[in-house]
């Protein structure tokens, strides 16, 4: 074995690492395999997704309700919460505009806003629900504060008309004050007759006097009757209440009555039989229909009676009633 000295390049020889790129035996040059890549996994199928829900929640159906419900209230429309409630189950709505579009369709709303309709007939603007209330709550205010009766002019109906013709608080104030002075003007014996009969105060009678028509069921036919009263007051005579409302029923009037009960007075003895007599006489009915021609029975007996006791008087004398003139007022 030689002791000489191994070369650098001897060493770096032994050293070398092979070129895995070069054939050893040919040093021709290698291409690169193909990397292999180990196989991928396929991506893990997800959960399906919960779907979404559809229409809108309790919550909001309660609110969209309760929003419709208040409106109603403040209306005078309760009657139309059940309408509202089947309207948002049945077409899954919450839309307040388009709830209240419909409820603004019902018979019952358009009977409430009744006065808009003459309005818009008449080519007058519609009123808001708002203006439309406010204006009632004006006109109330002058009726009550004039005194007039409860049960003139203080419900939706009562205001319909007015607001429909598109009638100023002004000109209902003016309306007030004209009745009023009719009552001031009528004749003190009526308006006494009114008060004392009916307890009526100013108020009422001027409800009469300002709308005749409107106040027909409540005072009219107190007034009529009040007029007879009256009527039988200045003839001399008197009625009572069940006596005067019978008369005014049957049309008759202040002047007639006045007549009338002179003629009472006058025919007094032919509605009681004299001795002898089988005729049992007039009940005060049977007498006030003879006279005022209301009972036809009553004022054919009573003629009869006047030509018996004519008979029985012709040979001299007068008995009270002859000659009076028994044709009924009517």
């Amino acid at each position: 074995m030689s002791d000489a000295p191994v070369s650098m390049n001897e060493t770096s020889r032994r050293r070398r690492v092979p070129n895995r790129n070069v054939d050893p035996e040919t040093g021709e040059r290698l291409t690169a395999p193909e990397k292999v890549l180990p196989p991928t996994l396929a991506p893990m199928e997800e959960a399906p997704a919960e779907p979404a829900p559809t229409g809108p929640t309790q919550e909001e159906r309660d609110s969209a309700f309760d929003v419709i419900n208040d409106l109603l209230t403040m209306y005078g429309l309760e009657s139309l919460t059940d309408f509202v409630s089947n309207f948002i189950v049945e077409y899954d709505q919450i839309n307040t505009n388009i709830i209240w579009a419909e409820v603004q369709k019902t018979e019952e709303y358009r009977t409430r806003f009744a006065g808009n309709i003459e309005r818009q007939e008449a080519g007058l603007n519609v009123l808001s629900p708002e203006e439309y209330i406010g204006l009632e709550k004006t006109y109330a205010d002058y009726m009550r504060a004039a005194g007039m009766p409860v049960g003139f002019y203080d419900s939706p109906d009562d205001f319909s008309a007015l607001i429909g013709g598109n009638v100023s608080p002004a000109e209902v104030y003016r309306r007030v004050e004209e009745g009023y002075a009719a009552v001031r003007d009528a004749d003190p014996e009526v308006i006494r007759q009114m008060k004392e009969l009916y307890g009526v105060t100013e108020g009422g009678l001027a409800a009469f006097f300002l709308d005749p028509e409107k106040a027909r069921d409540v005072v009219l036919q107190q007034a009529r009757t009040a007029e007879v009263a009256a009527g039988a007051v200045l003839g001399g005579g008197s009625l009572n209440l069940a006596e005067a409302e019978m008369l005014a029923r049957e049309g008759i009037t202040l002047e007639q009555t006045r007549t009338g009960v002179g003629m009472l007075e006058d025919l007094g003895e032919l509605f009681t039989p004299l001795t002898g007599e089988t005729d049992q006489g007039f009940t005060r009915q049977e007498q006030l229909g003879a006279v005022f021609g209301t009972d036809p029975r009553a004022a054919q007996r009573l003629r009869q009676q006047q030509r018996r006791r004519q008979a029985a008087f012709e040979t001299g004398g007068r008995f009270a009633g002859q000659g009076a003139e028994i044709t009924g007022l009517r």
